[in-house]
């Protein structure tokens, strides 16, 4: 392979999956080259198609999740489409879904089946609660595995609970499946053989959220000495005049820094607040102190006192700010082009740079079924398995 910005090129997946998980996962390995085919149930299809903004059968959200793919509607109740299905899995590098334990399996799709006829298959299983346990079998969406998953007690850290506002968990477990599949095939360019992963949102959202979140609860025994968990130190923004502002204040300059910009230069003489050590034991009190504080200044003013002595910050900006702020442009984090059904569409680019440059533009969102013919003319064509 000689371009580097298409690393995944000549890798055929085939995805089986409704909602983000396995398609954010997939949808990366198209940006970076793959041939991802989405085989989607006819009628509806993926149901994320119909989520919020949409037109024409394809939302925003589906959008967001499924750049550069093909899609394919095959009904999986109908033995003729099920054969077609495992001929598109036996032609692949890669198989992935998100379905409950056991469903793959009883369609004859499962990846011990399919492996045991291409060994260097790599298959990926997604699932809520893995395979053990007595909510194996449950359906796992993101609001109940927030709960689960610790997210909403630490979002409502000290006494409440709360969401995090996003599909965190959904795209926590695309990014590990991503990371998972990566060094799977990674392995088989080393030995020719692929192999099977089985990966949950549970373990996936536990083990995102532990290194930080569960930072007192990792070291054992009578002798640990406890600071402030990290969720202490998440209170409050500083209000300013037209917004607010956020501010990571670490050392003992840039708290000086900030406790001159909210007019309290007293707390500086306080010995609980100085150095490290200190600040760790009382930093729920100190950024609550912090937070009450109004100087009567705009956030652009706040974030110039602050980052002339270092303290890293930022104005608190909206989604649609984003587009227009000047960091983002000139970044080119985002896209704008013409999409052949919805017309112009915004996108984020691919945040990975492949020898410095940014990936080229993928293609387009699939309509449902869209490639149908031109995958089964392809499937004709090529060898069976």
């Amino acid at each position: 392979m000689t371009d580097t910005t298409q690393p995944l090129a000549g890798i055929r997946v085939v995805e089986f999956s409704t909602m983000i998980t396995a398609s954010l996962a997939t949808m990366m390995f198209a940006q970076q080259g793959a041939d991802v085919i989405k085989v989607e149930p006819p009628g509806i299809g993926d149901p994320m198609r119909w989520l919020g903004s949409q037109k024409g059968g394809i939302s925003g959200l589906f959008h967001n999740c499924n750049q550069a793919k093909r899609s394919i509607t095959l009904d999986l109740k109908s033995p003729a489409d099920v054969a077609t299905a495992r001929q598109l899995c036996l032609q692949a590098d890669l198989v992935i879904h998100n379905y409950r334990p056991g469903v793959m399996d009883r369609l004859g799709l499962g990846s011990a089946a399919l492996r045991d006829e291409k060994p260097e298959l790599v298959y990926c299983a997604i699932t809520g609660f893995g395979h053990e346990g007595p909510l194996a079998s449950r359906p796992a969406y993101d609001h109940v595995m927030q709960a689960m998953a610790g997210f909403m007690t630490l979002q409502g850290h000290p006494s409440g609970f709360a969401y995090v506002k996003t599909l965190i968990c959904d795209k926590v477990t695309a990014y590990t499946a991503a990371q998972a599949i990566t060094a799977a095939l990674f392995a088989r360019e080393r030995s020719g053989s692929g192999q099977h992963i089985d990966l949950s949102m549970l373990e996936s959202c536990i083990a995102f959220l532990w290194p930080d979140g569960g930072m007192h609860l990792t070291l054992k025994g009578e002798d640990v000495a406890h600071g402030a968990p990290f969720a202490d130190y998440y209170q409050l923004p500083l209000r300013s005049t037209d917004g607010a502002i956020a501010y990571a204040a670490m050392t003992d300059a840039h708290w000086d820094a900030v406790f001159d910009l909210v007019g309290r230069p007293d707390l500086k003489a306080e010995e609980r607040y100085k150095g490290l050590a200190n600040r760790s034991v009382h930093m729920a009190e100190l950024a609550s102190i912090i937070a009450g504080e109004k100087p009567n200044l705009t956030s652009a003013e706040m974030v110039a006192m602050l980052a002339s002595n270092d303290v890293p910050t930022a104005a608190c900006l909206s989604l649609e700010d984003l587009p227009t702020d000047q960091q983002a442009l000139a970044m080119g984090i985002f896209e704008q082009c013409e999409h052949p059904l919805l017309g112009p569409v915004q996108h984020v680019t691919p945040p990975a740079r492949f020898g410095g440059r940014k990936l080229a533009p993928c293609g387009p969102s699939p309509a449902l079924g869209e490639h149908g013919e031109a995958i089964l003319a392809e499937l004709a064509a090529r060898p069976q398995p």
